[in-house]
């Protein structure tokens, strides 16, 4: 415990016992309605001087700004979407692996959902409804049922491919 923290609990301490007695001694001297009203107006106080201390805690000095806690505000969560787009954008030029890896069930999940079919609960259906939505072609690299995780050699379809992936699960 700090100093500062002591301090303020035999202030609290203090403050209480004093309250006790004020209370005490109203009620003893057969004035309940003015103990009542003290009760209420010291309720408050504390109240008041609780979020006054919150507010002060929660200041920010010179120090705060140069510190490296990360930001949350809306730039910074654009610019991390941001960034996030551009690397998954960057995986359709890559290995078919990194396409399966990180691009395929993102691109699976956003066609469940949009179609409101489950792969677990009926494939075919499912199979039909992205042969007639993505064409045979595209279909293949969105489909789950289709990946391989291992293959390094072969190249994933390119950007030109997710861009119409992308746009054929816009019209849905």
């Amino acid at each position: 415990m700090t100093t500062e923290e002591g301090r303020l609990n035999r202030t609290a301490i203090v403050v209480m016992a004093i309250f006790v007695v004020v209370v005490a001694e109203l009620i003893t001297l057969g004035k309940a309605r003015d103990a009542l009203l003290v009760v209420t107006g010291i309720l408050v106080a504390l109240a008041l001087f609780q979020l006054i201390w919150s507010l002060r805690d929660r200041g920010f000095s010179e120090s705060d700004e140069e510190s490296d806690e990360i930001e949350n505000g809306p730039a910074e969560m654009l610019h991390r979407w941001q960034a996030r787009a551009q690397m998954l954008a960057d995986r359709a030029e890559g290995t078919r692996a990194d396409w399966d890896r990180h691009l395929r069930p993102l691109l699976a999940k956003e066609f469940e959902l949009s179609t409101g079919l489950r792969v677990a609960k009926n494939r075919r259906a499912t199979e039909a409804a992205g042969i007639l939505q993505f064409g045979p072609e595209l279909w293949r690299w969105v489909d789950p049922a289709n990946s391989a995780l291992r293959d390094q050699t072969t190249r994933a379809p390119g950007r030109a491919a997710l861009d119409e992936i992308l746009r054929r699960l816009q019209r849905m």
